[in-house]
């Protein structure tokens, strides 16, 4: 197939599952490209993989808009702009199916493609905040003319296929794939839990992340149970990294909790394979943001490191509370280091295997790549399908629902 991706950013170090979809694509023989505003400078790609990416076209989409926009009002500046969009992406996508990542993408798409009489089947994958905090806002308003006009709709978690479908997109057109990590490259390596106990977070250090419930968590676990040794390593910078040292400073934990700044992947897999636990507490922000599916914690769970999570989002469709992990409810402090006591009379070794076997059979890259390349052939499929049934009158395009 010509499958052209597209998302706001590629090559982002924050969206690595846009690279990992396109590089899956082009090596399964399918002719990539790539719509997208800008592409990320700080990529840390293998010299295999940017092999790989080299053979990938890049169509710079949306067009910047132009200096005299910025003179017009701003309902005649916005129709200004949805033409230039509509006609740019006319003139440059070549493609027999569009896969746009996150909600905000697949909306534009939908009005630079409205009114085609024949136009590529438009699957857009939903993955946080364009879902929570869209919902919250307004019940997805934005996205009325994507769920009428969208092919696809596939969100990383059944929780948020829910939402859609309750701000009105088709229920027959919603649908969930998982996220999913090359569970083979990650060494299985499960340990016992040992003192001092070794616990880490990486992430981007903003509210839906829950650090804040972490740190406080472990000042009442010392405070409680001083006896137990602990050191917890954060990772990641954001803009709520002062507020968290701030908090670490406030209960004197500063000879124990250490912010290591932004990490390489690899680096992040190797601290989080020497972990004894990684924590993931995460809650639901002041606008709405949730969390998909956290991949570190896939990623965590596929090298045999116990994972301390909350009941967030889907956090519970990976991982089961003491049977491949730890789950307290978000926000509860106390819960949470209840969480981080059990880990020293837990079976780290049962949770490991447990842990290991969910990502293998629910939550691996490959078969998720599959699913997803198989549901975009339906999706072309099912378009070409409807063409030729309708080619008496090739003005009017029919619909396929799949």
């Amino acid at each position: 197939m010509k499958i052209c991706f597209s998302a706001s950013t590629f090559l982002s170090r924050s969206q690595t599952f846009v690279t990992t979809q396109v590089l899956y694509a082009v090596r399964a023989g399918h002719q990539v490209s790539v719509a997208c505003k800008e592409v990320a400078t700080d990529a840390a790609l293998s010299a295999e993989d940017q092999a790989v990416i080299d053979q990938v076209q890049i169509i710079h989409w949306p067009p910047a808009p132009a200096p005299f926009l910025r003179r017009l009002p701003a309902p005649v500046a916005d129709r200004v702009i949805a033409r230039r969009n509509a006609r740019a992406w006319r003139q440059r996508i070549d493609a027999e199916v569009i896969v746009a990542h996150f909600g905000y993408q697949g909306a534009r798409i939908a009005r630079a493609q409205s009114g085609w009489a024949e136009r590529p089947p438009l699957v857009t994958i939903y993955h946080g905040r364009d879902v929570s905090v869209e919902h919250k806002r307004n019940g997805m308003a934005k996205y009325r003319q994507l769920f009428s006009d969208g092919d696809l709709h596939l969100t990383v978690n059944r929780c948020f296929g829910d939402l859609l479908v309750k701000a009105g997109a088709p229920a027959d057109r919603v649908e969930t794939l998982h996220l999913g990590v090359p569970v083979e490259r990650y060494r299985f390596a499960p340990k016992p839990v040992g003192t001092p106990l070794r616990l880490l977070s990486v992430c981007r250090l903003v509210e839906k992340k829950g650090l804040d419930v972490a740190i406080e968590a472990l000042a009442m676990l010392r405070e409680r149970q001083p006896e137990i040794d602990w050191r917890y390593d954060i990772g990641g910078d954001g803009p709520f990294g002062q507020a968290l040292q701030t908090l670490v400073t406030k209960h004197g934990l500063g000879d124990r909790v250490r912010f290591l700044g932004a990490l390489p992947h690899d680096e992040t897999l190797r601290r989080i394979a020497v972990a004894d636990a990684l924590l993931a507490p995460s809650v639901t922000a002041a606008d709405g943001d949730q969390e998909g599916i956290p991949v570190i914690l896939m990623e965590a769970m596929a090298l045999g490191t116990v994972v301390c999570s909350t009941r967030h989002s889907g956090i519970p469709e990976l991982v089961e509370d003491g049977v491949s992990g730890l789950l307290a409810e978000e926000g509860d402090v106390t819960g949470f280091a209840r969480c981080l006591m059990a880990l020293l009379t837990t079976d780290a070794a049962f949770l490991a295997s447990n842990a290991r076997q969910t990502v293998l059979r629910a939550f691996n890259e490959q078969t998720q790549m599959t699913d997803l390349l198989r549901r975009c052939q339906n999706a072309a499929g099912a378009q070409r399908a409807g063409l030729r049934a309708d080619e008496n009158n090739p003005s009017k395009y029919t619909r396929i629902r799949i």
